[in-house]
């Protein structure tokens, strides 16, 4: 149990798709971390699934039914527009944004990295973020105050997802890093969230980028998911002297894929180990997806407010709305 029970959650990265067997999952979930942590997860964050659309369906999620989401799930999920195959060309057009964040669209989440885990057997070769193809998306995002939701870039496994093979290819890694560094630059008002700690997190010299990042661009955050698993290669003094130094940057986020029933229990667990890893000096057993030991960081209670909620709903105002209208104090 938490001594912080009274601390709202906001998982800013999952992804259900819509699917209401998922959705009633996560309430479920909700229900069992209230009852067994003492915690509130107030709401999720769905940045859709990995799949093409079937033949006539709207692109990107485009055509969930935001309404039914809201009822399936008592208000407490809300929906990203998302495009996972940003290295083929952007989906949806960039005249089409603002209408869909009109609509009820959270963010834009765009998967880019590394680009050779979307791609066919045999095909070779694909632009980075920074092609000049993709300015007019992000031009129209920076014009009309668009959150980039938990966008991917770069990632310290193989193309092809090999956990057991840390950063097979650093040159390429770090070319995508640095691709995104210049969508930065050019969109300096660009509001964004990268997910998994822009994949910063497994080297102190890397959480010194990240440091430089967030320093050189106000209108760049992180979320959390799937970094958990990384903690322990990395100094804990210096990993909480981050979390402190950019408290209003980093929100929290699991990474969770369409949660099973079955897994309602082991989720419980890990979401716990998620928590102590952030409110103890614990040796905890494991992330949400490892069973590293890692040393709890022990963060002071503004921090962990920050990260579990008040940076969500500062930087997705609807999403700060929505607290308000559940009963939440935000």
């Amino acid at each position: 149990m938490t001594e912080y029970t009274d601390i709202p959650r906001v998982d800013v990265h999952t992804h259900m798709g819509g699917a209401p067997d998922v959705i009633a999952n996560h309430l479920r979930l909700r229900a069992l971390v209230r009852e067994q942590l003492g915690v509130d997860v107030a709401l999720w964050v769905d940045l859709g699934q990995w799949s093409e659309p079937r033949e006539g369906e709207p692109v990107g999620g485009a055509g969930t039914d935001l309404e039914r989401v809201a009822e399936l799930s008592e208000g407490r999920v809300l929906c990203c527009i998302h495009d996972y195959n940003g290295h083929r060309g952007m989906r949806l057009r960039p005249d089409d944004l603002p209408s869909l964040i009109d609509r009820g669209f959270l963010g834009y989440k765009i998967w880019y990295g590394p680009p050779s885990r979307g791609l066919d057997e045999g095909e070779q070769g694909y632009p980075y973020v920074d092609d000049p193809a993709h300015e007019p998306t992000f031009a129209a995002m920076e014009e009309h105050g668009i959150v980039g939701a938990s966008v991917h870039i770069a990632d310290p496994n193989g193309p092809f997802g090999n956990r057991h093979e840390w950063l097979p290819d650093p040159v390429e890694y770090w070319r995508i890093i640095g691709a995104w560094r210049h969508v930065l630059e050019r969109h300096p008002r660009l509001q964004a969230v990268t997910a998994h700690m822009s994949w910063l997190c497994c080297q102190d010299a890397q959480l010194d980028y990240l440091r430089n990042l967030l320093a050189t661009f106000p209108g760049l955050s992180v979320d959390l998911a799937a970094t958990f698993q990384y903690y322990h290669l990395l100094d804990s003094e210096n990993l909480r002297d981050f979390m402190v130094e950019y408290a209003d940057r980093i929100l929290f986020g699991t990474d969770q894929v369409a949660l099973g029933q079955d897994e309602l229990e082991m989720r419980v667990e890990r979401l716990g180990y998620c928590f102590r890893i952030l409110e103890t000096d614990e040796i905890v057993p494991g992330g949400y997806f490892s069973d590293h030991p890692t040393r709890g960081l022990a963060l002071p209670r503004d921090v962990l407010e920050h990260i579990y909620w008040r940076n969500a709903a500062r930087i997705y105002p609807r999403l700060g709305a929505q607290l308000r209208d559940l009963g939440y104090d935000s």
